[in-house]
């Protein structure tokens, strides 16, 4: 018997739906479905009645909620004990999530729509910040949970293992750098771009700095270094102008019929989108919001 089977036996008991149960816990049906169907195994009981009006407790399903109540409120009463946050306690008043990507600023609306359904009265406060300054803020209690898109370079050369250990650090997708210009300009002819065909244009830094800045500091480079889409856009329109940004982000952002993009022939690091939190954040609000945040990344 694990505690997040016990979390949807007490959520089915408000729901008495596993799709609305699914929903509320950014899953499937019919991953909700195989948890209550393990325990019914391990408990070897069956736990509900199913019907197309929903589900009800059986007479053995009652006995389970009731067990579950009860292991809920030890469970908080020990975690108090020992000084800790109970994961079945009260969700916080509100909660900080910092992003150093434009990945989701689509998504945003819906992130924050669908997280108000779940907690109505958790406040949710985002905040756009600096690659550098997602790390120290986290560790530091400044912000609960981020988004972070970063090289590989990046996180050898800063992330201690001390930082590391005390962080939960989840790569929901992998990326990696290409070069973006007008869809008339004379490179889209090339499959792979040199050092040569791109050390002529001016630069811009769109989102992330997708390589190792060829050795160099970026500032050296380019042209323009900010996450203003319609700058770059208008830079990238410029037939002398080429912008570096990630692919996920080239087929987000930039249409087609404008548009092209090729990888770069000097070697490149992989880009990684991440979603980090401390590893003492055990509220199973922390767990709503980071479902809900995988769930709309890997909708691009």
């Amino acid at each position: 018997m694990h505690l997040d089977q016990l979390l949807l036996v007490l959520d089915l008991a408000q729901t008495h739906s596993f799709n609305q149960t699914a929903e509320r816990n950014y899953t499937t049906q019919q991953s909700v479905s195989y948890s209550i169907k393990q325990l019914e195994k391990e408990l070897n009981v069956k736990i509900f009645n199913r019907s197309k009006t929903g589900v009800s407790f059986t007479k053995e399903g009652q006995l389970v909620l009731e067990c579950a109540q009860e292991m809920k409120a030890s469970y908080q009463k020990l975690m108090q004990n020992l000084g800790q946050e109970p994961k079945f306690s009260a969700p916080p008043e509100k909660l900080t999530l910092y992003i150093s990507s434009v990945l989701l600023v689509d998504s945003m609306p819906d992130i924050i729509k669908n997280f108000k359904q779940i907690y109505p009265d958790t406040r949710l406060f985002i905040k756009d910040v600096n690659d550098d300054a997602i790390v120290p803020a986290l560790l530091h209690g400044q912000c609960d949970v981020a988004i972070w898109t970063v090289n590989h370079g990046y996180l050898e050369n800063n992330i201690s293992p001390d930082m590391a250990e005390r962080m939960h650090m989840n790569v929901i997708m992998q990326d990696k750098s290409v070069a973006v210009f007008t869809a008339e300009s004379q490179l889209a002819e090339k499959e792979i771009l040199s050092i040569e065909d791109i050390s002529k244009c001016s630069k811009s830094i769109f989102g992330v700095t997708p390589i190792d800045s060829f050795g160099k500091d970026p500032l050296d480079y380019a042209l323009y270094q900010d996450n203003n889409l319609a700058v770059h856009q208008q830079l990238a329109s410029e037939d002398s102008t080429i912008c570096f940004t990630s692919e996920i982000m080239y087929q987000k952002f930039f249409p087609k019929e404008k548009f092209a993009a090729r990888p770069i022939e000097y070697p490149t690091l992989p880009h990684y989108h991440m979603l980090l939190r401390r590893k003492d954040t055990q509220h199973t609000v922390y767990d709503a919001l980071d479902r809900i945040i995988v769930h709309e990344l890997k909708k691009l």
